[in-house]
């Protein structure tokens, strides 16, 4: 096992080679959806996404608030199984909490960020304006699991996170 330092670093690293995190969450009737976003993330190990308060996803989390994600590649082998799992408390982020977040999101995604700034055709302000208008999500992880079969089959480490 790795102590919490090594642990953190490569749940950062993992964090740092991805794009995608599927998101779970469940209706007040407790029906399960799934959704896949783009996330960037920070030192402290907050996820940040972009979706429209409209979606399933977005109206379950109105609702609650808490969700489980997992992150990971595809892979056609057993031995190739990595990936985290990941459970917490989502907030939609306003002021210049939404700034920060929003910083990190367009650090990661650079065709992003030429679209919010320079949008050069009436396509791309579409875009840009609904981007502009859509929740900006923060995913605060309570716990994180890191899974990797490379090192032996049903490897895990976890995190948990105050």
């Amino acid at each position: 096992m790795n102590d919490g330092a090594a642990l953190r670093e490569a749940v950062l690293a993992m964090l740092a080679a991805h794009n995608t995190m599927t998101l779970a969450t469940a209706n007040a009737a407790g029906e399960p959806w799934a959704a896949t976003v783009f996330y960037a993330s920070d030192r402290e190990l907050n996820l940040y996404f972009v979706s429209d308060a409209r979606t399933r996803h977005g109206q379950d989390l109105a609702a609650g608030g808490r969700l489980a994600a997992a992150i990971n590649p595809d892979c056609g082998t057993w031995n190739e199984v990595r990936g985290l799992q990941l459970a917490g408390r989502v907030d939609v982020l306003t002021g210049t909490a939404r700034l920060a977040g929003l910083k990190h999101y367009l650090a990661k995604f650079a065709d992003v960020r030429t679209l919010f700034q320079k949008p050069r055709d009436a396509n791309e302000r579409t875009i840009a304006e609904r981007l502009k208008a859509a929740n900006l999500y923060c995913l605060r992880p309570s716990f994180i699991r890191l899974i990797d079969n490379s090192r032996w089959f049903g490897y895990k480490e976890e995190l948990r996170l105050d």
